[in-house]
């Protein structure tokens, strides 16, 4: 389908390479490790070498475990379950926190805790669009059991200040959990300073194909299964699982170590670019949070009196694809307003998201079709 993807938060187009590691394991080599015979032990390299690409990408030691998921939703689930089976049953401790900003999986997951009679607490971020340390330390009580913070937000590329929560997390003697979906591939990190419990990311965010994730969990750090049936995985996930899906997320890993570089520098240029040329022909528009630390690929542009879905879908028939949320995302105007931005500007963010894949041509023909596009709804508007 031909036209301009920017909507590289929500997923991402598997690359040539992922498919093609995917590929000798739904064909020839198709037999799960765990069979004692030459047919199971066909696959054990490939697993050997996909973790071992993505041990590297999390920057982890051979003394801590990383586990294969199905998705970064399932992941982050497990997290939160074995902090209830591991902290909450054995303490009593019974209350968890995340953002009001952040993603389905974290929210939604408390909430099916306080059904279980646990407490959640969603922070307010700040002006800044950002989650405080401050903030985090506030909402901790002394029955917190778990803080659950996305790296940075999907949709308006803010960049919250994970080492400064992990801190008080430490100090407190709190796990803490990370969801680095948007934030791998994308910052450079030092693994050890991030103070993290766990880390967990979906695949598809990182041009892998759908059905990928992963969970890392410290060296030491207790992880109570959230499948449980068998004892693959180290026990930590009971199941088969797919062994071509797991090369194709080995090898998404190799290309977003290798690709670092390109995102922090090229494709941050190419976001810049897109925002002056906007700004260029509608200086009213709205960059959100665009002095604050943000993902070098992302920006949440704001249209003034222009409803944000009737933006998209204009875009949508032009061949532009953004995103105003949906999925495991908000909506992009309740992302916004939390953060204080009247309701009336917060409704009119459309965001976009660049990827490694993203050209100047693309940025070019982009920035007029958005133009357009805003001229067209402001012209109805005033009739």
């Amino acid at each position: 389908m031909k036209g301009i993807y920017l909507d590289n938060s929500m997923t991402t187009r598997p690359s040539e390479r992922t498919i093609s590691a995917m590929m000798p394991y739904l064909t020839e080599k198709w037999g799960t490790p765990s069979a004692p015979h030459k047919i199971g032990n066909a696959v054990i390299p490939a697993i050997e070498e996909s973790l071992r690409a993505i041990y590297a990408l999390l920057q982890a030691s051979d003394d801590d475990d990383v586990i294969f998921t199905s998705s970064g939703a399932e992941a982050v689930n497990q997290v939160l379950q074995a902090a209830y089976f591991d902290v909450t049953m054995a303490t009593g401790q019974n209350h968890f926190i995340t953002s009001q900003i952040d993603e389905a999986p974290a929210i939604m997951g408390i909430g099916r805790l306080e059904q279980l009679g646990c407490n959640g607490t969603l922070v307010k971020p700040s002006p800044t669009g950002v989650l405080t340390a401050e903030a985090i330390a506030d909402a901790i009580t002394p029955r917190t059991a778990l803080v659950s913070l996305s790296w940075a937000n999907g949709l308006t590329g803010t960049v919250n200040p994970i080492h400064e929560i992990a801190q008080v997390c430490r100090e407190r003697g709190i796990r803490f959990h990370i969801d680095a979906t948007h934030a791998l591939g994308r910052l450079y990190f030092d693994r050890e300073d991030l103070g993290a419990d766990f880390i967990t990311f979906n695949g598809d965010n990182l041009h892998a194909p759908k059905g990928t994730g992963a969970l890392w969990i410290r060296s030491g750090a207790r992880c109570s299964p959230f499948i449980i049936g068998g004892i693959e995985q180290a026990g930590h996930r009971a199941g088969s699982y797919s062994i071509a899906a797991l090369a194709a997320l080995g090898e998404a890993a190799k290309e977003a170590v290798e690709a670092q570089d390109l995102l922090g520098t090229e494709v941050a240029r190419l976001r810049d670019s897109l925002e002056e040329q906007v700004l260029a022909q509608l200086p009213q528009t709205t960059i959100f949070f665009r002095d604050q630390e943000r993902l070098p690929n992302i920006t949440a542009m704001g249209f003034p009196k222009i409803a944000n879905e009737a933006m998209l879908f204009t875009l949508n028939q032009e061949g532009l694809y953004g995103c105003i949320g949906g999925g495991s995302f908000q909506q992009i105007g309740i992302v916004i307003h939390a953060c204080g931005i009247p309701e009336s500007d917060a409704h009119t963010a459309v965001s976009f998201a660049l990827s490694r894949e993203t050209s100047q041509s693309d940025i070019d023909k982009a920035a007029a079709i958005i133009v357009n596009a805003a001229k067209q709804l402001q012209s109805l508007s005033q009739e």
